[in-house]
C-alpha cells in the first residue's frame, strides 16, 4: 500500500468526498443506544470486518492517514498486535517517505499548516477506539485451556480497572496458566509486534518533531500502553533480548533515533531512551493522580517531546532567541547547525 501512485501524484487523490470514504466513515461509527418502545436497546461497535475492508479500499487508492487509523482499529480487534504493528508501520512510512504529499495533506492556502494531518495521527491515541480496541480486544496468550488474556486482565487484578457486571475477572493463577499453556512462539509473535508497534509509534512522534517542532498529535496514552505490554510480555518471552537501535542521532543526524525496547531489564535502571520516556510517563501519571494541580506535568510533557532532539533543536525550543548566542559561540552557521553533529552530547 505504500507504493507510489505515480510522479504527479505520488500519493494518489484526496478521496474524502469520494463515495468509497464516505462509506468507510459511516462503517466507522458506533450504534449508540438507543430506546424503541419502552425497550432500551444497547449500543454496539462497528463491524470491523466491514470497516477493514472499506479502509483497504482508500489505502489501494491513495496514502490516506484517516482511512490507516480507521484500519490500526479493526486491526487491534481482528488481528491484535500484529496487525496493529502492521498498520503502525504503514502510518509512519507514509510520514517518513511521503510527508509532502499524503492525506489529508497540509495546508498550502495557511503556511502548510499541519493540523488536520495531527488530528488525523491523533486518532491513534483514541480512548474509545484504539486504546480500548488495544486494551480489551489484543491477546496476549493463546492457551487451550485458559483461552485468552489481555491487558485488561491485568488491569482489573491490579486493581487498574473495574470489572464490568458481566466480566468474570481472572486471578493471578488463571493468568500464569494462560501463559503458560501458550506456546513460546507465539509470545514471541505477540512481543514482537507490540516492541515493533512501539517502536513505530516512536517513530511517527519523531517526524512531527523534525518537521513540525512544537506541534504534533498527542500520543501518549498509546506509548504508555504499548511500552506497558511490552514490558508485561517482556517477563514471559525468554529470548527477549534488547532491540537493537537503528542508529544514533548523533552519527546520521537523525531528528529522534528509534529507542531501544528491552525484555526483563532491570526496572527503575535507565539505560536507553525508552527508560527515559517511561520515566517521564511514570512522572506525569504520579502528578495527575496525586498532584492535578501542579504545573510540572507541562515541563515534563515537554521535555519528553525533545527526548530525541538534537542541541540546537532544544535550544530553538526552549530559548529561541538563545539560538543566535550559541551560533557565535560555536562559530556555526545557519546552514551548519542542522548537520549531524560529531558527538552524542
Amino acid at each position: 500500500m505504500l507504493k507510489s501512485h505515480g510522479d504527479d501524484a505520488p500519493s494518489g487523490e484526496n478521496l474524502e468526498y469520494d463515495p468509497d470514504f464516505i462509506a468507510m466513515e459511516l462503517a466507522g461509527q458506533p450504534e449508540e443506544e438507543r430506546q424503541a418502545g419502552s425497550e432500551i436497546v444497547e449500543g454496539s461497535d462497528p463491524d470491523y470486518k466491514d470497516l477493514a475492508s472499506k479502509a483497504r479500499v482508500i489505502l489501494e487508492r491513495s496514502h490516506d492517514i484517516r482511512a490507516a487509523v480507521y484500519l490500526a482499529d479493526s486491526e487491534a480487534r481482528l488481528n491484535g498486535l500484529v496487525g496493529f504493528a502492521e498498520i503502525t508501520g504503514y502510518i509512519r512510512g507514509c510520514l517518513e517517505d511521503f510527508w509532502d504529499t499524503c492525506h489529508p495533506q497540509l495546508d498550502e492556502e495557511d503556511d502548510n499548516d499541519p493540523m488536520m494531518r495531527i488530528n488525523a495521527v491523533s486518532g491513534l491515541a483514541g480512548r474509545t477506539t484504539i486504546l480500548r480496541g488495544l486494551r480489551t480486544a489484543a491477546q496476549l496468550t493463546n492457551s487451550r485451556v485458559m483461552g485468552r488474556v489481555t491487558l485488561r486482565d491485568f488491569e482489573i487484578l491490579n486493581g487498574e480497572a473495574e470489572p464490568k457486571d458481566d466480566e468474570t475477572p481472572k486471578s493471578s493463577s488463571e493468568i500464569e496458566a494462560a501463559f503458560t499453556d501458550t506456546a513460546d512462539e507465539e509470545l514471541e509473535a505477540y512481543f514482537n509486534a507490540a516492541s515493533t508497534a512501539l517502536e513505530n509509534v516512536n517513530a511517527i512522534d519523531a517526524v512531527f518533531l523534525e518537521k513540525t517542532p512544537g506541534y504534533g498529535p498527542s500520543l501518549d496514552e498509546l506509548q504508555k500502553l504499548l511500552n506497558k505490554i511490552v514490558k508485561l510480555l517482556s517477563k514471559y518471552v525468554q529470548s527477549a533480548d534488547p532491540i537493537e537501535e537503528a542508529s544514533d542521532a548523533a552519527d546520521d543526524g537523525a531528528t529522534g533515533a528509534r529507542p531501544a525496547m528491552r525484555g526483563g531489564g532491570v526496572p527503575g535502571v535507565i539505560e536507553t531512551r525508552a527508560d527515559v520516556t517511561a520515566a517521564l510517563d511514570r512522572l506525569m501519571d504520579y502528578y495527575a493522580r496525586h498532584e492535578p494541580s501542579s504545573p510540572l506535568p507541562i515541563l515534563l510533557k515537554r521535555a519528553k517531546r525533545l527526548v530525541g532532539a538534537e542541541f540546537m533543536e532544544i535550544i530553538k525550543e526552549l530559548a529561541p532567541e538563545g539560538a543566535a548566542n550559541v551560533r557565535l559561540v560555536g562559530g556555526l552557521s545557519e546552514e551548519e547547525e542542522g548537520e549531524p553533529s560529531d558527538s552524542s552530547w
